[in-house]
């Protein structure tokens, strides 16, 4: 039920909320001589279930705790929502493909919006009408087409298309013009990578355009232009910035540059949400705080898996995102 007061939910996430690590923290977590000191050094800044649990299980309790508290307090649930239906997006292509494939899904998340056991029924059963309409039909449609062929592409594609849309229609009702340019920045990200990476590949006949989710800045007539003339690419991106930019350059030349491009789009959309970090009546907040600590989890498993495999320092301090707190 949403909570009546953005300064309730705000200074509640704030109290029984993990405080995200700052860049100085993450920066002393870098050099730890080794895996060992690591783990010592992360128990000291509050990741008190690493020795039971192991990195892996404890970032998936610390971001499952935190979406189920924001979920309970956020006023705005449309908002804060609209960031945890990534989860059940990604549920939903692990319970289809494993149907397919026979298997038992993994890595399911406890932080989407919809009960993993309602999907896991509506998969297993192939019966989709308690689905919000956009997963709904994507599913619908899928279950028609892998009849024939199964595309694993195609089932990411369109379960991706539909999230994108449910996440338009959220976006109507929000207020937040921070929110609205995040996923329109985002949907112009995954498009672009989707365009570079099927740049000289066998698609099996599958154009661009329908490979496309919606909700990005960058339209539909942009992208048939950059199919024909790819030059317009940095144009059409330069008002993410310079970094994001020269990035989109590299890559355009190199596939290898792709990694650091990413790197340089999640840290444009987490940039939005910083300039919230200190405000007590902004509803942004909690998506902000979402937000910062995938990014925190992410860091920590990268440095520990470097750590553990004995990676050089700048090896793993060159492919970590900048921290929300610096």
């Amino acid at each position: 039920m949403p909570q009546p007061s953005i300064a309730y939910a705000v200074g509640r996430v704030r109290s029984l909320a993990k405080k995200p690590l700052a860049g100085a923290q993450l920066e002393r977590l870098l050099a730890a001589a080794d895996y060992r000191e690591a783990r010592h050094i992360l128990s000291e800044m509050g990741w008190t279930e690493l020795e039971d649990k192991g990195v892996e299980a404890a970032s998936v309790s610390l971001l499952e705790r935190t979406c189920k508290l924001v979920r309970e307090i956020s006023p705005e649930p449309k908002l804060t929502d609209s960031f945890m239906l990534r989860h059940d997006a990604q549920n939903l292509k692990a319970l289809f493909k494993a149907r397919i494939l026979e298997v038992t899904p993994e890595a399911l998340s406890n932080c989407g919006t919809l009960p993993r056991s309602l999907l896991s029924h509506a998969v297993a059963e192939r019966s989709y009408s308690r689905l919000p309409e956009p997963f709904a039909r994507a599913m619908s449609e899928l279950e028609k087409q892998t009849a024939t062929q199964v595309n694993p592409m195609l089932i990411d594609v369109r379960i991706d298309q539909a999230l994108f849309e449910l996440i338009g229609q959220n976006m109507a009702q929000v207020k937040s013009r921070t929110a609205r340019e995040y996923f329109r920045a985002k949907a112009d990200f995954v498009n672009l990578l989707t365009f570079l990476r099927m740049r000289g590949t066998d698609l099996a006949g599958l154009e661009l355009e329908n490979l496309l989710v919606p909700g990005g800045g960058v339209d539909r007539r942009d992208w048939r232009g950059v199919a024909e003339s790819p030059d317009r690419l940095p144009y059409l991106f330069s008002r993410f910035g310079g970094d994001v930019q020269s990035a989109l350059v590299k890559a355009m030349s190199d596939k290898k540059a792709l990694p650091a491009l990413e790197r340089q789009m999640d840290d444009y959309l987490l940039g939005l949400f910083r300039p919230y970090r200190n405000e007590p009546f902004a509803a942004e907040v909690l998506p902000g705080h979402l937000l910062a600590l995938e990014r925190e989890a992410a860091a920590v498993r990268l440095i520990l898996a470097g750590k553990l495999n004995g990676f050089e320092t700048e090896l793993i301090r060159e492919r970590l995102r900048e921290a929300y707190v610096r």
